[in-house]
């Protein structure tokens, strides 16, 4: 599993990468070394290929043609300064059409997780000033308990933090792209680093947040998306069925 997935991690259109493999992936990099899958870009960017592969197996042959594309780390131009994003659904006449922004927060998470709520808001109203019509989604990870070695007993508020990250999910109504603060769609992974293979604990998020107020599941992630831009771009077909999670 884990050279299938290095493999695939590099590989181009139609290598998919699943949540499992990820997960499995992620979970061999914390054991090998926890504070190294801590700094290492390498880890989230495992994140970041799942759903960039999953979006991509989705584009339809229209899209293609057109040169529709998955981009990965862009530097987008947002209302001030240049913003790098992680994940862009873009078009080469008219710009991103999806935005995506991904972080990992594995250890003094009650010390800056509030501070990180404040900037991942102005981040996004940043970018839908320059691009209001653009779908923004946000998916941030958290473990059960703190990777770091010193901090084991770090007490993790998972429910508060779900009602945090469903407050500023949900752009909708008939003027839904004069929304600011607010993503379309945003996700709250949680996940047991010390279970091999790691265990996705969407049922803490769930107890928190029920899927009638704000659905934040990973494993729905990616077709919320879909759906949400499908309902909005009537008249261009970006995006088909499909999906392997």
């Amino acid at each position: 599993m884990g050279r299938e997935f290095e493999d695939k991690s590099r590989g181009g259109v139609g290598e998919v990468v699943t949540l499992d493999a990820v997960l499995t992936a992620m979970g061999r990099e914390y054991r090998a070394d926890p504070d190294r899958a801590v700094r290492s870009q390498r880890f989230i960017k495992l994140l970041h290929r799942y759903i960039g592969t999953q979006l991509e197996q989705r584009l339809t042959d229209e899209a293609k043609a057109r040169g529709i594309c998955i981009r990965y780390e862009g530097t987008i131009m947002g209302s001030g300064k240049p913003k790098d994003v992680d994940i862009i659904v873009s078009d080469p006449d008219n710009g991103p059409l999806v935005l995506i922004g991904v972080r990992s927060q594995m250890s003094s998470i009650g010390k800056n997780v509030l501070t990180y709520w404040e900037g991942i808001k102005g981040e996004g109203a940043s970018l839908q000033d320059r691009f209001p019509m653009s779908l923004h989604a946000y998916l941030y990870l958290h473990p059960l308990q703190s990777i770091k070695a010193t901090r084991e007993k770090e007490s993790i508020d998972h429910r508060r933090y779900a009602r945090m990250y469903a407050h500023i999910t949900g752009r909708s109504g008939q003027q839904w792209y004069h929304i600011r603060n607010r993503f379309d769609e945003f996700a709250y992974m949680i996940v047991d680093y010390n279970a091999s293979p790691p265990i996705l604990r969407d049922d803490i998020v769930e107890e928190a947040v029920s899927k009638e107020e704000a659905d934040l599941s990973v494993t729905t992630f990616v077709d919320r998306i879909v759906q949400k831009y499908n309902k909005r771009e009537i008249f261009w077909n970006v995006f088909g069925a499909g999906g392997d999670h």
